[in-house]
Protein backbone atom coordinates (compact mmCIF):
# COMPACT_ATOMS: atom_id res chain seq x y z
CA UNK A 1 0.00 0.00 0.00
CA UNK A 2 1.06 3.59 -0.29
CA UNK A 3 3.52 5.40 1.62
CA UNK A 4 4.75 8.96 1.79
CA UNK A 5 7.73 10.83 2.84
CA UNK A 6 6.87 13.71 4.52
CA UNK A 7 8.63 17.64 4.78
CA UNK A 8 8.05 20.19 7.46
CA UNK A 9 7.97 23.55 6.70
CA UNK A 10 9.00 25.56 9.75
CA UNK A 11 8.07 28.94 7.93
CA UNK A 12 5.62 30.96 9.79
CA UNK A 13 2.12 31.49 8.14
CA UNK A 14 -0.84 33.87 8.20
CA UNK A 15 -3.31 32.05 10.24
CA UNK A 16 -6.52 32.89 8.64
CA UNK A 17 -4.53 30.62 5.14
CA UNK A 18 -6.64 29.33 2.52
CA UNK A 19 -6.98 25.59 2.02
CA UNK A 20 -5.56 23.29 -0.93
CA UNK A 21 -8.39 23.35 -3.30
CA UNK A 22 -10.95 19.71 -3.12
CA UNK A 23 -9.42 17.39 -4.60
CA UNK A 24 -6.92 18.96 -6.65
CA UNK A 25 -4.83 16.68 -9.24
CA UNK A 26 -1.33 18.55 -8.24
CA UNK A 27 1.04 17.97 -11.15
CA UNK A 28 -1.26 15.24 -12.77
CA UNK A 29 -0.56 14.62 -16.07
CA UNK A 30 -2.47 12.21 -18.69
CA UNK A 31 -2.59 8.43 -17.83
CA UNK A 32 -3.35 5.35 -19.44
CA UNK A 33 -5.43 3.30 -17.96
CA UNK A 34 -4.92 -0.86 -17.44
CA UNK A 35 -2.71 -0.29 -20.92
CA UNK A 36 -5.59 0.30 -23.24
CA UNK A 37 -7.72 3.01 -22.38
CA UNK A 38 -7.00 7.00 -21.94
CA UNK A 39 -7.54 8.29 -18.68
CA UNK A 40 -10.09 10.89 -20.22
CA UNK A 41 -11.38 9.00 -22.96
CA UNK A 42 -14.25 6.93 -23.42
CA UNK A 43 -14.20 3.43 -24.36
CA UNK A 44 -15.57 2.77 -27.57
CA UNK A 45 -19.39 3.15 -28.38
CA UNK A 46 -19.49 -0.32 -30.02
CA UNK A 47 -17.92 -2.34 -27.10
CA UNK A 48 -20.23 -5.00 -26.08
CA UNK A 49 -22.72 -5.43 -23.01
CA UNK A 50 -22.46 -1.64 -22.11
CA UNK A 51 -25.37 0.45 -23.10
CA UNK A 52 -24.88 4.13 -24.72
CA UNK A 53 -26.49 6.38 -21.58
CA UNK A 54 -28.82 8.52 -23.05
CA UNK A 55 -27.83 12.24 -23.52
CA UNK A 56 -31.23 14.14 -24.52
CA UNK A 57 -32.66 15.73 -21.47
CA UNK A 58 -36.86 15.11 -21.16
CA UNK A 59 -38.67 16.45 -17.96
CA UNK A 60 -40.44 13.82 -16.22
CA UNK A 61 -44.38 14.71 -16.72
CA UNK A 62 -46.01 16.73 -14.37
CA UNK A 63 -48.57 13.85 -12.81
CA UNK A 64 -45.33 11.67 -12.14
CA UNK A 65 -43.68 15.00 -10.82
CA UNK A 66 -46.70 15.10 -8.64
CA UNK A 67 -46.19 11.76 -6.94
CA UNK A 68 -42.25 12.14 -6.04
CA UNK A 69 -43.16 15.80 -4.30
CA UNK A 70 -46.19 14.07 -2.42
CA UNK A 71 -43.42 11.23 -1.16
CA UNK A 72 -40.57 13.95 -0.77
CA UNK A 73 -42.47 16.30 1.24
CA UNK A 74 -45.00 14.43 3.26
CA UNK A 75 -47.43 16.21 5.20
CA UNK A 76 -46.31 19.60 3.66
CA UNK A 77 -47.19 18.61 0.36
CA UNK A 78 -50.75 20.12 -0.73
CA UNK A 79 -51.92 20.00 -4.52
CA UNK A 80 -53.17 23.26 -5.10
CA UNK A 81 -49.46 24.27 -5.04
CA UNK A 82 -48.49 21.67 -7.55
CA UNK A 83 -47.79 24.92 -10.31
CA UNK A 84 -46.12 26.88 -7.81
CA UNK A 85 -44.23 23.87 -7.07
CA UNK A 86 -43.33 22.74 -10.70
CA UNK A 87 -42.15 26.50 -10.79
CA UNK A 88 -39.61 26.83 -8.03
CA UNK A 89 -38.46 22.95 -9.17
CA UNK A 90 -37.60 24.87 -12.74
CA UNK A 91 -35.71 27.35 -10.72
CA UNK A 92 -33.46 24.87 -8.88
CA UNK A 93 -32.96 23.08 -12.15
CA UNK A 94 -31.50 26.30 -13.14
CA UNK A 95 -29.48 27.49 -10.23
CA UNK A 96 -27.62 23.80 -10.83
CA UNK A 97 -27.24 24.49 -14.25
CA UNK A 98 -25.18 27.60 -14.20
CA UNK A 99 -22.12 28.28 -12.35
CA UNK A 100 -22.77 32.32 -12.28
CA UNK A 101 -22.45 33.66 -9.06
CA UNK A 102 -24.54 36.26 -9.81
CA UNK A 103 -27.25 34.58 -11.80
CA UNK A 104 -27.26 32.45 -9.26
CA UNK A 105 -27.99 34.94 -6.40
CA UNK A 106 -30.92 35.99 -8.81
CA UNK A 107 -32.06 32.56 -8.91
CA UNK A 108 -32.25 32.45 -4.67
CA UNK A 109 -34.26 35.72 -4.71
CA UNK A 110 -36.67 34.10 -7.30
CA UNK A 111 -37.45 31.42 -5.24
CA UNK A 112 -37.35 33.42 -2.24
CA UNK A 113 -40.77 35.35 -4.00
CA UNK A 114 -42.48 32.08 -4.50
CA UNK A 115 -43.47 32.26 -0.99
CA UNK A 116 -42.70 28.59 -0.49
CA UNK A 117 -40.58 26.92 2.92
CA UNK A 118 -37.01 27.14 2.33
CA UNK A 119 -37.26 23.63 4.09
CA UNK A 120 -39.90 22.32 0.91
CA UNK A 121 -37.18 24.00 -1.81
CA UNK A 122 -34.52 22.17 -0.19
CA UNK A 123 -36.45 18.77 -0.32
CA UNK A 124 -37.15 19.59 -3.95
CA UNK A 125 -33.89 19.95 -4.67
CA UNK A 126 -33.12 16.38 -3.98
CA UNK A 127 -35.64 15.42 -6.58
CA UNK A 128 -34.42 16.15 -10.35
CA UNK A 129 -36.67 17.09 -13.12
CA UNK A 130 -34.85 15.18 -16.04
CA UNK A 131 -33.88 11.74 -14.70
CA UNK A 132 -34.08 9.82 -17.36
CA UNK A 133 -36.95 6.65 -17.43
CA UNK A 134 -34.05 4.34 -17.44
CA UNK A 135 -35.35 0.81 -17.87
CA UNK A 136 -35.02 -1.92 -15.41
CA UNK A 137 -31.72 -4.34 -15.39
CA UNK A 138 -30.00 -1.86 -17.85
CA UNK A 139 -25.54 -1.67 -17.03
CA UNK A 140 -24.25 2.25 -18.34
CA UNK A 141 -20.71 3.56 -18.74
CA UNK A 142 -20.69 7.21 -17.93
CA UNK A 143 -17.73 9.55 -18.63
CA UNK A 144 -18.64 12.50 -17.51
CA UNK A 145 -16.64 15.82 -17.07
CA UNK A 146 -18.01 17.73 -13.58
CA UNK A 147 -15.83 20.75 -13.37
CA UNK A 148 -12.83 20.24 -13.03
CA UNK A 149 -13.22 16.55 -12.00
CA UNK A 150 -13.75 13.38 -14.09
CA UNK A 151 -16.85 10.76 -12.77
CA UNK A 152 -16.41 7.77 -15.02
CA UNK A 153 -18.19 4.19 -13.79
CA UNK A 154 -20.01 2.13 -14.73
CA UNK A 155 -23.83 1.78 -13.00
CA UNK A 156 -26.33 -1.00 -13.07
CA UNK A 157 -30.03 -0.35 -12.39
CA UNK A 158 -32.05 -2.89 -10.99
CA UNK A 159 -34.49 -4.68 -12.94
CA UNK A 160 -37.64 -3.22 -11.08
CA UNK A 161 -35.90 0.38 -11.24
CA UNK A 162 -38.42 3.30 -11.12
CA UNK A 163 -37.18 6.72 -11.37
CA UNK A 164 -40.04 8.07 -9.16
CA UNK A 165 -39.21 6.46 -6.12
CA UNK A 166 -35.86 6.76 -4.40
CA UNK A 167 -33.23 3.15 -4.27
CA UNK A 168 -30.68 2.32 -1.96
CA UNK A 169 -27.05 2.86 -3.62
CA UNK A 170 -24.24 0.11 -3.11
CA UNK A 171 -20.47 1.49 -4.53
CA UNK A 172 -18.12 -1.60 -4.84
CA UNK A 173 -14.69 -0.53 -5.67
CA UNK A 174 -13.05 -3.07 -7.78
CA UNK A 175 -9.41 -5.01 -7.14
CA UNK A 176 -6.63 -4.62 -9.31
CA UNK A 177 -6.37 -8.58 -10.27
CA UNK A 178 -8.64 -8.65 -13.39
CA UNK A 179 -6.59 -5.69 -15.18
CA UNK A 180 -3.02 -6.70 -14.12
CA UNK A 181 -2.94 -9.25 -16.84
CA UNK A 182 0.07 -9.89 -19.30
CA UNK A 183 -1.18 -8.17 -21.92
CA UNK A 184 -3.62 -6.21 -19.56
CA UNK A 185 -7.31 -6.09 -20.30
CA UNK A 186 -8.39 -3.87 -24.06
CA UNK A 187 -11.12 -1.50 -23.38
CA UNK A 188 -13.92 -4.11 -24.85
CA UNK A 189 -12.44 -6.42 -21.93
CA UNK A 190 -13.16 -4.38 -19.68
CA UNK A 191 -16.69 -3.36 -20.55
CA UNK A 192 -17.34 -6.91 -20.48
CA UNK A 193 -15.57 -7.72 -16.94
CA UNK A 194 -17.56 -4.42 -15.39
CA UNK A 195 -20.30 -5.52 -16.62
CA UNK A 196 -20.24 -8.83 -15.84
CA UNK A 197 -19.49 -8.04 -12.30
CA UNK A 198 -22.65 -5.79 -12.22
CA UNK A 199 -25.24 -8.27 -13.57
CA UNK A 200 -23.86 -10.93 -11.28
CA UNK A 201 -24.34 -8.33 -8.22
CA UNK A 202 -28.12 -6.93 -9.46
CA UNK A 203 -28.76 -10.94 -9.88
CA UNK A 204 -27.82 -11.47 -6.40
CA UNK A 205 -29.37 -8.22 -4.90
CA UNK A 206 -32.17 -6.70 -7.06
CA UNK A 207 -32.69 -3.83 -4.78
CA UNK A 208 -30.36 -1.27 -5.76
CA UNK A 209 -28.53 0.52 -7.69
CA UNK A 210 -24.75 -0.69 -8.34
CA UNK A 211 -21.83 1.40 -9.42
CA UNK A 212 -18.26 0.54 -9.61
CA UNK A 213 -16.04 3.33 -10.01
CA UNK A 214 -13.53 2.48 -13.10
CA UNK A 215 -10.28 1.70 -11.39
CA UNK A 216 -7.14 3.86 -12.47
CA UNK A 217 -4.13 1.43 -11.63
CA UNK A 218 -1.76 4.54 -10.73
CA UNK A 219 -4.43 5.86 -8.25
CA UNK A 220 -6.05 3.24 -6.53
CA UNK A 221 -8.94 5.12 -5.22
CA UNK A 222 -6.74 7.16 -3.06
CA UNK A 223 -5.56 7.56 -0.91
CA UNK A 224 -4.18 10.61 -3.52
CA UNK A 225 -7.04 13.57 -4.25
CA UNK A 226 -7.13 11.85 -7.46
CA UNK A 227 -7.64 8.70 -6.22
CA UNK A 228 -10.03 9.70 -4.06
CA UNK A 229 -11.96 11.51 -6.41
CA UNK A 230 -12.10 8.84 -8.83
CA UNK A 231 -14.42 6.96 -6.35
CA UNK A 232 -16.42 10.12 -4.70
CA UNK A 233 -16.74 11.42 -8.02
CA UNK A 234 -19.45 9.10 -9.61
CA UNK A 235 -21.54 8.85 -6.29
CA UNK A 236 -22.07 12.88 -6.75
CA UNK A 237 -22.78 11.98 -10.85
CA UNK A 238 -25.22 9.17 -10.35
CA UNK A 239 -27.45 11.20 -8.12
CA UNK A 240 -28.06 13.42 -11.06
CA UNK A 241 -29.45 10.28 -13.18
CA UNK A 242 -31.20 8.34 -10.98
CA UNK A 243 -33.31 8.57 -7.89
CA UNK A 244 -30.71 7.85 -4.85
CA UNK A 245 -31.50 7.75 -1.19
CA UNK A 246 -29.54 9.48 0.53
CA UNK A 247 -29.71 7.44 3.66
CA UNK A 248 -28.70 4.53 2.07
CA UNK A 249 -25.36 4.49 0.87
CA UNK A 250 -22.87 1.81 1.12
CA UNK A 251 -19.73 1.55 0.41
CA UNK A 252 -17.62 -1.86 -0.62
CA UNK A 253 -14.11 -2.69 -0.72
CA UNK A 254 -11.64 -5.55 -1.06
CA UNK A 255 -7.98 -6.13 0.00
CA UNK A 256 -6.54 -2.92 -1.31
CA UNK A 257 -9.77 -1.58 -2.13
CA UNK A 258 -10.53 -2.02 1.54
CA UNK A 259 -8.00 0.17 2.13
CA UNK A 260 -9.50 3.12 0.09
CA UNK A 261 -13.35 2.39 1.73
CA UNK A 262 -11.71 3.09 5.17
CA UNK A 263 -10.12 6.40 4.15
CA UNK A 264 -13.12 7.26 1.78
CA UNK A 265 -15.47 6.79 4.94
CA UNK A 266 -12.94 8.48 7.51
CA UNK A 267 -12.31 11.64 5.29
CA UNK A 268 -15.94 11.92 3.96
CA UNK A 269 -18.68 10.71 6.21
CA UNK A 270 -21.56 12.02 5.74
CA UNK A 271 -22.57 10.46 2.74
CA UNK A 272 -22.28 6.69 3.73
CA UNK A 273 -25.19 4.63 6.01
CA UNK A 274 -22.28 1.40 6.32
CA UNK A 275 -18.98 0.70 5.01
CA UNK A 276 -17.87 -2.92 4.19
CA UNK A 277 -13.90 -3.83 4.51
CA UNK A 278 -12.70 -6.86 3.66
CA UNK A 279 -9.54 -7.65 4.57
CA UNK A 280 -8.11 -3.80 4.98
CA UNK A 281 -7.40 -1.44 7.39
CA UNK A 282 -6.09 2.51 7.59
CA UNK A 283 -3.11 2.36 9.55
CA UNK A 284 -2.01 5.69 9.45
CA UNK A 285 -1.99 8.63 12.37
CA UNK A 286 -3.87 11.13 10.12
CA UNK A 287 -5.85 8.29 9.56
CA UNK A 288 -6.48 7.05 13.15
CA UNK A 289 -7.33 10.35 14.51
CA UNK A 290 -10.53 10.48 12.40
CA UNK A 291 -12.40 7.41 13.87
CA UNK A 292 -14.70 9.22 15.73
CA UNK A 293 -16.10 10.51 12.20
CA UNK A 294 -17.59 7.46 12.19
CA UNK A 295 -20.32 7.35 15.07
CA UNK A 296 -22.93 7.51 12.44
CA UNK A 297 -21.47 5.41 9.81
CA UNK A 298 -21.93 1.46 10.79
CA UNK A 299 -18.38 -0.17 9.66
CA UNK A 300 -18.89 -3.88 9.23
CA UNK A 301 -15.49 -5.66 9.05
CA UNK A 302 -14.21 -8.96 7.63
CA UNK A 303 -10.66 -10.48 8.52
CA UNK A 304 -9.52 -14.11 8.61
CA UNK A 305 -7.22 -15.05 11.02
CA UNK A 306 -4.91 -16.95 8.09
CA UNK A 307 -4.76 -14.27 5.72
CA UNK A 308 -0.97 -14.26 4.38
CA UNK A 309 -1.46 -11.11 1.69
CA UNK A 310 -2.70 -8.76 4.41
CA UNK A 311 -2.04 -8.77 8.27
CA UNK A 312 -5.55 -9.41 9.69
CA UNK A 313 -4.09 -7.63 12.95
CA UNK A 314 -4.45 -4.44 10.94
CA UNK A 315 -8.38 -4.84 10.36
CA UNK A 316 -8.29 -6.14 14.43
CA UNK A 317 -6.70 -3.15 15.65
CA UNK A 318 -8.63 -0.76 14.02
CA UNK A 319 -11.79 -2.72 15.58
CA UNK A 320 -10.73 -2.61 18.67
CA UNK A 321 -9.95 1.42 18.73
CA UNK A 322 -13.80 1.87 17.43
CA UNK A 323 -15.39 -0.07 20.38
CA UNK A 324 -12.66 1.86 23.03
CA UNK A 325 -14.51 5.33 21.19
CA UNK A 326 -17.99 3.56 21.63
CA UNK A 327 -18.71 3.65 18.18
CA UNK A 328 -20.89 0.63 16.31
CA UNK A 329 -18.68 -2.03 14.50
CA UNK A 330 -19.60 -5.03 13.15
CA UNK A 331 -16.55 -7.57 13.18
CA UNK A 332 -16.82 -10.61 11.29
CA UNK A 333 -14.10 -12.59 12.01
CA UNK A 334 -13.09 -16.38 10.79
CA UNK A 335 -10.39 -18.51 10.13
CA UNK A 336 -8.73 -20.61 7.47
CA UNK A 337 -10.24 -18.92 4.73
CA UNK A 338 -6.94 -16.73 3.49
CA UNK A 339 -7.15 -13.62 1.90
CA UNK A 340 -10.52 -14.34 0.04
CA UNK A 341 -13.90 -14.35 1.71
CA UNK A 342 -16.31 -17.09 0.27
CA UNK A 343 -19.66 -16.62 -0.97
CA UNK A 344 -21.71 -17.14 2.66
CA UNK A 345 -19.23 -14.76 4.15
CA UNK A 346 -19.69 -11.89 1.80
CA UNK A 347 -23.16 -12.17 1.91
CA UNK A 348 -23.40 -12.10 5.43
CA UNK A 349 -21.66 -9.03 5.36
CA UNK A 350 -23.70 -7.29 2.72
CA UNK A 351 -26.49 -8.27 4.22
CA UNK A 352 -25.28 -6.56 7.68
CA UNK A 353 -24.25 -3.74 5.74
CA UNK A 354 -27.50 -3.00 4.01
CA UNK A 355 -29.36 -3.35 6.93
CA UNK A 356 -28.41 0.45 8.26
CA UNK A 357 -30.68 3.16 7.54
CA UNK A 358 -28.54 6.33 8.30
CA UNK A 359 -30.41 9.24 10.31
CA UNK A 360 -29.46 12.30 7.96
CA UNK A 361 -29.78 14.61 10.67
CA UNK A 362 -28.66 12.96 14.08
CA UNK A 363 -28.60 13.91 17.52
CA UNK A 364 -25.41 13.97 17.97
CA UNK A 365 -22.18 14.55 15.80
CA UNK A 366 -18.46 13.95 16.05
CA UNK A 367 -15.32 15.60 14.19
CA UNK A 368 -11.86 15.47 14.27
CA UNK A 369 -9.05 16.59 12.04
CA UNK A 370 -5.58 17.53 11.22
CA UNK A 371 -6.11 18.41 7.36
CA UNK A 372 -6.66 21.91 5.80
CA UNK A 373 -8.50 21.09 3.54
CA UNK A 374 -12.12 22.31 4.04
CA UNK A 375 -14.46 19.24 2.85
CA UNK A 376 -12.16 16.97 5.45
CA UNK A 377 -13.77 18.90 8.29
CA UNK A 378 -17.06 18.94 7.39
CA UNK A 379 -19.21 15.73 9.10
CA UNK A 380 -23.63 16.35 8.95
CA UNK A 381 -24.28 19.52 10.69
CA UNK A 382 -20.73 20.50 11.79
CA UNK A 383 -18.37 22.34 9.30
CA UNK A 384 -14.70 23.29 11.27
CA UNK A 385 -13.34 26.46 9.23
CA UNK A 386 -10.04 27.25 11.76
CA UNK A 387 -7.99 25.50 14.28
CA UNK A 388 -6.37 27.81 16.80
CA UNK A 389 -3.26 26.58 16.56
CA UNK A 390 -2.63 24.35 13.14
CA UNK A 391 1.07 24.83 13.58
CA UNK A 392 3.30 23.81 11.01
CA UNK A 393 2.12 22.16 7.77
CA UNK A 394 3.63 18.93 6.48
CA UNK A 395 3.49 18.21 2.37
CA UNK A 396 3.45 14.19 2.32
CA UNK A 397 4.11 12.54 -1.06
CA UNK A 398 2.33 9.50 -2.25
CA UNK A 399 4.60 6.44 -3.32
CA UNK A 400 1.77 5.46 -4.96
CA UNK A 401 -0.66 7.77 -6.60
CA UNK A 402 -0.36 11.23 -8.23
CA UNK A 403 0.63 14.72 -6.44
CA UNK A 404 1.26 15.36 -2.64
CA UNK A 405 -1.68 15.64 0.90
CA UNK A 406 -1.09 18.44 3.83
CA UNK A 407 -1.72 17.57 7.20
CA UNK A 408 -0.99 20.15 10.03
CA UNK A 409 0.85 19.69 12.92
CA UNK A 410 -2.31 19.11 15.53
CA UNK A 411 -5.33 18.45 15.52
CA UNK A 412 -8.88 19.85 16.35
CA UNK A 413 -11.79 18.69 17.20
CA UNK A 414 -15.81 19.17 17.77
CA UNK A 415 -18.69 17.22 19.76
CA UNK A 416 -21.78 18.32 19.35
CA UNK A 417 -25.30 17.06 20.50
CA UNK A 418 -28.57 18.54 19.80
CA UNK A 419 -32.06 18.02 21.52
CA UNK A 420 -35.14 20.86 21.99
CA UNK A 421 -33.22 23.24 19.69
CA UNK A 422 -30.34 23.19 22.19
CA UNK A 423 -27.07 22.60 21.09
CA UNK A 424 -24.32 21.01 23.43
CA UNK A 425 -20.82 21.34 22.22
CA UNK A 426 -17.17 20.77 23.32
CA UNK A 427 -14.01 21.94 21.23
CA UNK A 428 -10.81 21.25 21.26
CA UNK A 429 -8.20 23.71 19.03
CA UNK A 430 -11.05 25.24 17.38
CA UNK A 431 -11.30 28.96 17.15
CA UNK A 432 -14.43 29.34 13.98
CA UNK A 433 -17.24 27.00 13.30
CA UNK A 434 -20.19 26.62 11.91
CA UNK A 435 -23.46 24.91 12.54
CA UNK A 436 -26.03 23.96 9.24
CA UNK A 437 -29.98 23.70 10.74
CA UNK A 438 -33.13 22.80 9.55
CA UNK A 439 -36.69 21.93 10.49
CA UNK A 440 -36.00 18.66 10.93
CA UNK A 441 -33.74 19.34 13.66
CA UNK A 442 -35.12 22.59 15.36
CA UNK A 443 -37.93 24.55 16.05
CA UNK A 444 -37.29 27.60 13.31
CA UNK A 445 -39.70 29.66 14.99
CA UNK A 446 -38.11 29.44 18.14
CA UNK A 447 -34.72 30.52 19.67
CA UNK A 448 -31.85 28.55 19.31
CA UNK A 449 -29.71 28.53 21.85
CA UNK A 450 -25.52 27.11 21.46
CA UNK A 451 -23.64 26.38 24.64
CA UNK A 452 -19.49 26.04 24.41
CA UNK A 453 -17.86 24.82 26.50
CA UNK A 454 -20.23 25.24 29.07
CA UNK A 455 -20.54 28.82 27.83
CA UNK A 456 -23.75 30.39 25.77
CA UNK A 457 -22.40 31.83 22.32
CA UNK A 458 -25.54 32.14 20.45
CA UNK A 459 -29.38 32.48 21.23
CA UNK A 460 -31.41 33.65 18.90
CA UNK A 461 -33.55 32.79 16.04
CA UNK A 462 -32.32 32.05 12.89
CA UNK A 463 -33.87 33.04 9.92
CA UNK A 464 -33.95 30.33 6.93
CA UNK A 465 -32.20 31.22 3.82
CA UNK A 466 -33.17 29.85 0.05
CA UNK A 467 -29.40 31.02 -1.06
CA UNK A 468 -27.86 29.60 1.76
CA UNK A 469 -29.31 26.30 1.62
CA UNK A 470 -28.56 26.43 -2.35
CA UNK A 471 -24.97 27.15 -1.87
CA UNK A 472 -24.31 24.44 0.90
CA UNK A 473 -25.54 22.11 -1.57
CA UNK A 474 -23.34 23.02 -4.48
CA UNK A 475 -20.43 22.48 -1.81
CA UNK A 476 -21.85 19.43 -0.02
CA UNK A 477 -23.57 17.42 -3.48
CA UNK A 478 -26.91 18.39 -4.60
CA UNK A 479 -29.61 16.43 -2.53
CA UNK A 480 -27.23 14.72 -0.41
CA UNK A 481 -28.90 17.16 2.67
CA UNK A 482 -31.11 20.34 3.29
CA UNK A 483 -30.07 23.10 5.57
CA UNK A 484 -32.56 26.02 5.96
CA UNK A 485 -29.70 27.92 7.93
CA UNK A 486 -26.63 28.49 9.75
CA UNK A 487 -25.10 29.73 12.81
CA UNK A 488 -21.50 30.52 13.03
CA UNK A 489 -19.21 30.84 16.50
CA UNK A 490 -16.02 32.48 16.53
CA UNK A 491 -14.23 32.00 19.90
CA UNK A 492 -11.81 33.99 19.25
CA UNK A 493 -11.07 36.67 22.12
CA UNK A 494 -9.60 37.78 24.93
CA UNK A 495 -10.85 34.76 27.02
CA UNK A 496 -10.23 31.94 24.30
CA UNK A 497 -7.38 29.93 24.71
CA UNK A 498 -6.02 26.83 22.20
CA UNK A 499 -6.55 23.90 24.12
CA UNK A 500 -4.10 21.81 22.41
CA UNK A 501 -0.63 21.75 22.68
CA UNK A 502 2.03 21.48 19.81
CA UNK A 503 3.20 17.59 19.51
CA UNK A 504 4.74 17.60 16.15
CA UNK A 505 5.28 14.09 14.43
CA UNK A 506 8.31 13.20 13.38
CA UNK A 507 9.93 10.68 10.90
CA UNK A 508 8.12 8.87 8.23
CA UNK A 509 4.28 8.86 8.08
CA UNK A 510 2.60 6.19 6.31
CA UNK A 511 -0.22 7.26 3.94
CA UNK A 512 -2.78 4.13 4.65
CA UNK A 513 -2.10 0.59 5.85
CA UNK A 514 1.52 -0.94 5.88
CA UNK A 515 2.43 -3.00 3.43
CA UNK A 516 1.29 -6.47 3.74
CA UNK A 517 -0.97 -5.14 6.55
Amino acid sequence: MPRARATSSRASRSKKRKSPPLFSRVALTALLLCGGVNAWGQFPASAPAATDIPTEQQTIPPQTLARMYQAELGTAYRAEDLPKLLSAHALIENYFATGNSAQRGQIAGQLDATGLDVAVLGKLARLRMHWPDFPGGAVYYINQRRGPYDARYFVGLPPGYDRSQAWPLVVKLPTTQAFVGNPPPDAHEQVRIYTAWIKDELARHADAVVVMPLLDLKELYGPSYAGMNDALQPIMDVADRVNIDPSRVYLIGHSEAAHATWNLALHCPTYFAAINPLAGAAGADWQRLRLVNLSNVLPVVWADDDDQVINPSGSKSIVNALRKLNLDVDFVETQNLGHAPTDPVVEECYQKTRARTRELYPTSVMLQSNRPDSVFNRNDWVQIWQPFTPGDDRRLYFRHGSGYMVIDQNTWRVNATLAANRFTVTTDNVELFRLYVNDQMCDLRQPITVLVNGKVRFNGVVKPSAADMLKDQALLGRGWRYYCGTIDIDLSGPSAKPTTEPSPHKGRIIVGPEDGQ
